[in-house]
């Protein structure tokens, strides 16, 4: 509502000045300038804007009973105005509809209302109560050019064009308020949204944080098992850790969708790890490019290395994850990209425990891993040869 009154000084003051300029450009024509009452009705259309300066201080709660009030009195000087200026057979008796739209776009439906009887009474006022213009002015002869029945028509589409303007106004006013709520409601939308993400994601830390250390230790309790220096009597120690470290990775795996199936496509398995990642991050978007989709042996252990790229993509802070599949005649290949930015080339170099992981698994299932660092990308190349099977088919 401020707006709108602050707004309401720019145009009362042009409104005051374009009719100042129109007096002095009559009178220069020959015409005789006008009295001092016409010209003090003239003066007295800033006097809302004076209201407006002095009040505008005041809690937002007051605006719309002040913008009333003024809109009223904008409606009732002017129409005192135009009685000294030839009453409703002047022209200048339509910008009675200005006040009565601006109060229709503006105020509830009873300020509107309220503001266009005024406009209404005063326009029947002016047309049968006036000062006489004087002789020597263009309005004199207006006046008595006028007849009655012309002065009806003209009162008639006064009167509708009054009511035109105060529904459509009405109307804008109620539309306008739709869409600023669903805008505000957008707005809350998108917040929520924004607090699920980090709530995902600080899940996805927290998840991170779980799922590497059981990897390691799946890990390192197999490469003890096999090792052939561990004494006899630590075996089944290592063996009970080991079975240990996988039940809780099952459940957690369960939970979260993951599948352990022996054999698998890897587009099969690059939609359950798409299914896994979409809860963990839902701001990163995994894209495939397979030129090829070979059957993976050790379905289990390359969803162990595709997670664990994937969640040092999500920890980069990366928006985007895009898997491609190639190959040759003897070999598999695959090149795994992310933009995430967040992290310097030295601390995505391989040295932490996730990649050790990933690289200590590749090699026993006989792939290897190369990374390269960019400006905008980091990729990770994968190689693994073709079976026997494969080479035979």
């Amino acid at each position: 509502m401020l707006n709108w009154r602050l707004r309401l000084i720019w145009l009362r003051s042009l409104l005051v000045l374009a009719i100042t300029l129109a007096l002095i450009l009559l009178q220069s024509l020959g015409h005789s300038g006008y009295h001092i009452p016409e010209l003090g009705w003239l003066a007295a259309l800033l006097l809302p804007s004076l209201v407006t300066l002095c009040t505008w201080r005041l809690l937002p709660r007051h605006h719309g009973t002040l913008l009333t009030l003024e809109l009223a009195l904008d409606t009732v000087l002017f129409a005192g105005l135009i009685q000294n200026f030839g009453g409703a057979g002047n022209p200048l008796a339509f910008y009675l509809l200005v006040p009565a739209l601006l109060a229709s776009l503006t105020l509830p439906l009873r300020g509107a209302m309220t503001v266009a009887s005024l406009a209404l009474a005063g326009y029947l006022v002016t047309m049968n109560w006036y000062h006489m213009p004087a002789s020597d002015t263009p309005l004199h002869a207006l006046s008595h050019q006028l007849s009655g029945l012309h002065g009806v028509g003209m009162a008639a589409i006064f009167t509708a064009m009054l009511v035109m303007l105060t529904l459509l106004g009405q109307v804008i006013q109620r539309l306008m308020q739709d869409q600023q709520r669903q805008q505000e409601q957008a707005l809350d939308l998108a917040g929520r949204r924004e607090h699920m993400y980090q709530i995902a994601a600080t899940l996805a830390d927290q998840a991170h944080e779980l799922n590497t250390p059981l990897g390691t230790l799946v890990m390192l309790a197999d490469n003890l098992r096999h090792s052939p220096a561990l004494p006899d009597s630590l075996h089944r120690e290592v063996e009970q850790m080991e079975q240990l470290a996988r039940q809780v990775a099952s459940r957690l795996k369960r939970g979260s969708g993951e599948h352990t199936l022996a054999n698998q496509p890897l587009s099969a398995l690059l939609e359950h790890l798409r299914q896994h990642l979409r809860h963990l991050a839902p701001t990163l978007t995994l894209e495939m490019d397979l030129q090829e989709d070979p059957l993976l042996a050790n379905a289990e252990g390359w969803f162990r290395v595709l997670s664990n790229l994937g969640y040092n993509a999500m920890d980069a802070g990366a928006s985007r994850w895009i898997i491609s599949s190639f190959g040759d005649e003897q070999s598999h290949g695959l090149q795994i990209s992310d933009d995430g930015p967040a992290h310097q080339d030295s601390e995505r170099e391989g040295l932490g425990m996730g990649m050790i992981l990933v690289t200590t698994t590749l090699e026993q299932m006989g792939a290897s891993l190369s990374l390269e660092f960019g400006a905008q990308w980091t990729q990770a190349h994968i190689r693994w040869p073709r079976t026997r099977q494969e080479n035979i088919a």
